[in-house]
């Protein structure tokens, strides 16, 4: 009933534009470039092919379970439904006129939420963010909705921070749009006649100067500087008070608060961290995701999530006559070792540390890719004006000991400083020179980014000392590790368990590692080590989990380097 009212009383835009990628472009690209692949669609006809494409993953293929890993990400939902929620936004605002989306653009189709632009006959622009199912319960899925938006309001309201505005959004189903969403404001390249562009486009990793690194990461840890300045009192994720739990409304997240609007608007609930809603967990109560109120009861909890995850996944018979239900039993005692070890994470010295220990925010994915900067001059070495920070998806409050380097200035290989380390450097053969380059950039980025934290959050910098890094890798590697790729991966973990008991003849004062592992154990995990690294030398695309852009995956089709079996599986060929 509702479609037909909107498309009668919309009778002028009842012919709507979609507009669809089917090639992968980098964000920076889109926010520069026009829409293009226009179709167009009927506001109440559900059943248009033109539609149903719109809905579809289009950016890449999966090596493996391709039509499987699509279906996790099909989007589709009601599009008449968008007009109904731009009317009740314009009726609860000062914007007195009517107006309809007259334009629907797929923008980006990233790795856990479909992206549209929303074009008003106004001229307004707005984005609209669908999650995909993919394995999420529908409880998990409004978890993450609920505490991203009051993680985004929270730092919009408390800290002033450059955020898009939310301007309408739902947790679940329950809506016009009969998905979950959220819709923001759209930061266009001239957004209040700024010129912004995103931070990637300047970040060269190896290739430019390090006076130019050096800025980009300057936004990056000015940025820092709003997320870390709270000091909460509990570790768990940010939500809207009404959102949390009664027990949980009448704890404040944090103290001295002083202005009667904030000082009820938010409350610390459960963490919407990745690994404690994974597959295995059938119902949302099986897990602690907290909140806690020691960083000793939050780290046990990293280990029984798993534990209880992967027991789970063992009841199901298919699982458990599978190639993954034989190594479950090794993925659960890993981690009842790792639970172990969880007391040795925290030396005593580290434990009298206040501050390195404290519940802070942590954004789940700081890098350049989610930020927009306002650059005001042309110079490539002039500092930014300013910058919007995106996709807070699955942020949470844990020690600041464990929140880590961001993933795209993380170096772990050896660190070298300058080409004189390098014995006979001008004559070494040009790909070990260019390894060696490498290696350099790699560790300048990562002591810059650790120069700039000194100088910005000097009672924080132990947490980036070799120390720390060291007791901090099993929980890195717990909470990276997925058995849904290949069951050996958890070879990482068992590797990383062992090397705790040398910690004591690296550096002093460490607690001694409880995990111990006998001779034979040892034997069976450099075994493993060794079979694991040749199979990921035959996994291409490892590190995507098996995902090829769609332009390299078109392209190595045709040039018979990706060759398809008789399982609908493709193989990359030497």
């Amino acid at each position: 009933m509702m479609r037909q009212a909107l498309s009668i009383s919309c009778r002028s835009f009842s012919r709507l534009s979609l507009h669809l990628r089917r090639s992968f472009t980098s964000r920076s690209t889109l926010l520069n470039s026009s829409i293009d692949d226009s179709n167009f669609t009927t506001l109440g006809d559900a059943s248009d092919a033109d539609r149903d494409q719109f809905f579809k993953y289009t950016w890449g293929t999966w090596l493996k379970d391709d039509e499987g890993e699509k279906l996790k990400r099909y989007t589709p939902f009601s599009i008449g439904g968008i007009n109904e929620i731009v009317k009740r936004v314009r009726d609860q605002s000062s914007k007195a006129s009517s107006s309809h989306v007259v334009s629907l653009a797929s923008l980006s189709e990233g790795k856990h939420n479909r992206i549209y632009l929303a074009e008003l006959d106004d001229g307004s622009e707005y984005i609209l963010r669908i999650p995909y199912p993919l394995d999420l319960s529908r409880d998990a899925r409004k978890a993450r909705i609920q505490s991203e938006v009051a993680t985004m309001d929270f730092l919009r309201k408390k800290w002033g921070m450059l955020i898009p505005e939310v301007i309408s959004w739902c947790p679940t189903a329950d809506n016009p749009l009969e998905r979950e969403y959220i819709m923001m404001e759209f930061i266009s390249p001239n957004h209040q006649n700024k010129n912004y562009e995103n931070l990637m486009q300047s970040w060269d990793p190896m290739g430019a100067t390090v006076l130019q690194r050096a800025t980009v990461l300057r936004v990056i840890v000015s940025l820092m500087e709003k997320v870390l300045a709270t000091k909460f009192n509990a570790f768990g994720s940010l939500y809207f008070t009404e959102d949390v739990s009664p027990d949980l409304q009448n704890k404040l997240p944090y103290e001295g608060e002083e202005d009667k609007e904030l000082i009820d608007r938010w409350r610390i609930g459960p963490t919407v961290e990745k690994k404690f809603w994974q597959p295995g967990v059938e119902e949302a109560n099986i897990i602690d995701r907290g909140p806690w109120y020691t960083p000793s009861d939050y780290l046990l909890a990293t280990a029984t999530a798993h534990i209880t995850a992967y027991t789970n996944l063992l009841k199901n018979p298919a699982v458990a006559s599978s190639e993954l239900g034989s190594y479950l039993p090794k993925w659960i005692a890993t981690y009842r070792q790792y639970a172990a070890l969880t007391p040795a994470l925290i030396p005593s010295d580290i434990q009298a540390d206040s501050d390195l220990l404290s519940p802070r925010l942590h954004h789940a994915d700081l890098n350049p890719m989610n930020v927009l900067v306002d650059r005001p001059g042309s110079d490539p070495n002039e500092p930014f004006a300013s910058a919007y920070l995106l996709d807070w998806e699955c942020s949470s409050i844990k020690p600041f000991l464990f929140h880590g380097t961001p993933d795209f200035v993380h170096y772990r290989g050896y660190k070298v400083y300058k080409k004189e380390e390098i014995e006979d450097y001008d004559s070494l053969p040009p790909e070990q020179k260019a390894q060696v380059d490498y290696m350099i950039a790699a560790t300048s980025n990562q002591f810059s980014f650790e120069f700039m934290i000194k100088h910005s959050f000097p009672t924080l910098i132990n947490a980036y000392s070799p120390r720390a890094k060291l007791v901090r890798e099993p929980y890195t590697v717990a909470m990276t590790t997925d058995y849904d790729y290949h069951p050996l991966e958890i070879t990482d973990l068992r590797e990383a368990l062992i090397k705790s008991k040398h910690w004591s003849a690296v550096t002093d004062n460490i607690m001694a590692s409880p995990v111990n592992f006998t001779e034979k154990e040892v034997e069976e995990v450099a075994e493993d080590a060794e079979k694991w690294e040749q199979i990921i030398s035959t996994l291409p695309f490892y590190s995507t989990k098996g995902w090829v852009p769609q332009d390299m995956f078109e392209k190595y089709v045709k040039e018979g380097k990706l060759v398809k079996n008789d399982k609908g599986e493709y193989s990359l060929m030497s």
